[in-house]
């Protein structure tokens, strides 16, 4: 291998940028993110790279960096270099809302993770605590909270350190963790931080101060999460009263409160209270939002389906009807797919596929694998479950093989993206033991029981009954070599 000081300046500033990145693979266009200052382009300093030793070409285009490589150029260049590669995600994952800016955040997000496992938030620079930002709330919107918790919780540090600890973004960074511990389910660590926050800024800046009401919102929806039900609703009946005053009683925040209401009312297993705040604000909702809205659509589906809970009714799911109306009313801009219309594609596709009607729903389970993955990126939780449920199509049409290399592919997808125990990713496990099973892959379906059972215990419980059969099956599999019945 070539002394780090023989490369060329472009070679030499590319293996500095890249060196702080994960010695996994850095795909084309964040390559050319890594030189933005060279006028040629990246493809010399690559090359010299890769003659040299210090990375190889990966087949899908770009390259891996060796791990002795990149912790040589580490000690060896300027600590500088550390700051210039977290600029250069910052650049790379683009604009709040840009297009493909999910794909792009899910392609950077295990070399962000590793850039703050080794970088400390005392060097962090300003443009670094807004990256950490920006991906944290990202990855809380497409529910992908398990590679976001240390990066929350280091953006918690950074701002401690370079702002201070009573300063509102502090406040506004713990309460970021609080929605990531929620989401990841620890949601008692969560609401106490919470009340943190609301304790804190009530204090410093007053009880009406907008940070305090955001994190009332989410420390309702915790409570509720905890079964605290009481609390949960008084919460929500303070966010109605300030929503009210502030907003008005047509604002989207206040009827939006007014069905969480419902909601808290219908967990606690208050229904008949429930229905009545649904049946006063889904006019409410029509008059001032409008009935094609995407808000509106959602509160009277699930009006709808508490009226039929209510009468005993057992409906069987969404109709391809509601279906269809949902998918219109879902926002866009021409051309551009969004996650509420992605989600709206996989709703009409799978309804088609519980009717029957296969080939219709093989092609829309394909437009959104190959939309979504463009958009969001391939592991994107959208995505993964179009995955799942197109291998069942497959199934259905007795095409096991291709059923099992879709699912299989969704779920290396939704590992590199979305980490382990995300619901997605067991959901998809489950769904390729299942067609191990059903073609009598014996061998490879222990190995997978055996691989991913400690998972999918310590996330969904001993009570759950997949897990249940997993146990038996693994107890089969060892005493008895015979495959998983489904």
């Amino acid at each position: 291998m070539t002394d780090v000081g023989r490369l060329s300046v472009p070679a030499r500033r590319l293996l500095g940028r890249t060196a702080w990145l994960a010695p996994g693979h850095v795909p084309d266009d964040l390559v050319a993110a890594l030189c933005p200052d060279e006028p040629d382009g990246p493809d010399g300093a690559v090359a010299e790279l890769v003659r040299s030793g210090f990375v190889s070409p990966h087949p899908d285009g770009g390259f891996v960096t060796e791990a002795g490589a990149a912790e040589s150029a580490r000690t060896v260049l300027a600590e500088r270099r550390q700051v210039e590669a977290v600029l250069t995600l910052g650049r790379y994952l683009g604009e709040r809302g840009s297009p493909g800016e999910v794909a792009r955040c899910l392609t950077l997000l295990p070399h962000l993770v590793h850039w703050a496992g080794l970088t400390r938030p005392e060097d962090d620079v300003v443009d670094g605590a807004m990256l950490l930002n920006q991906v944290i709330v990202l990855l809380l919107h497409q529910e992908i909270s398990e590679p976001a918790l240390p990066l929350a919780e280091r953006y918690v540090r950074t701002c401690e350190l370079h702002v201070g600890t009573d300063d509102v973004r502090t406040w506004g960074a713990r309460s970021l963790l609080a929605s990531v511990l929620d989401q990841r389910g620890q949601v008692r660590r969560a609401a106490r931080l919470a009340e943190q926050v609301i304790a804190g800024v009530s204090a410093q800046y007053g009880e009406d101060h907008p940070q305090v009401w955001t994190t009332r919102q989410n420390l309702g929806a915790m409570y509720m999460r905890l079964r605290e039900f009481d609390r949960a609703a008084s919460l929500v009946r303070q966010l109605i009263d300030h929503h009210t005053a502030v907003s008005g009683p047509e604002d989207r925040s206040t009827l939006m409160a007014r069905h969480n209401l419902a909601v808290v009312l219908q967990k606690a297993g208050r229904l008949d209270e429930a229905v009545a705040i649904w049946q006063e604000c889904t006019p409410d909702f029509d008059r001032f939002l409008g009935p094609t809205d995407p808000d509106t659509l959602d509160v009277r589906h699930v009006f709808t389906e508490a009226l039929e809970e209510q009468a005993g009714l057992d409906t069987g799911g969404m109709s391809l009807e509601n279906a269809e109306r949902m998918l219109a009313a879902a926002p866009g801009e021409p051309g551009r797919l969004t996650q509420r219309r992605l989600a709206g594609l996989i709703r009409r596709a799978t309804v088609l596929r519980n009717q029957g009607r296969l080939d219709e729903a093989e092609s829309e389970f394909g437009e959104a694998i190959a939309r979504g993955g463009d958009e969001f990126g391939p592991g994107h939780p959208l995505v993964v479950s179009a995955h799942y449920r197109l291998a069942l199509v497959h199934e259905l049409r007795g095409h096991d093989d291709r059923a099992l290399e879709t699912a299989e592919r969704g779920l290396r997808a939704c590992v590199r993206s979305l980490g382990r125990k995300h619901q997605e990713t067991l959901l998809t496990v489950v769904a390729v033991m299942s067609l191990l099973a059903k073609q009598k892959r014996t061998a490879e379906l222990q190995q997978m029981i055996e691989e991913w059972l400690s998972d999918i215990i310590e996330s969904w419980g001993f009570g759950h009954p997949a897990v249940r059969e997993l146990a038996r099956q693994r107890s089969a599999l060892a005493l008895y070599g015979t495959e998983w019945a489904r």
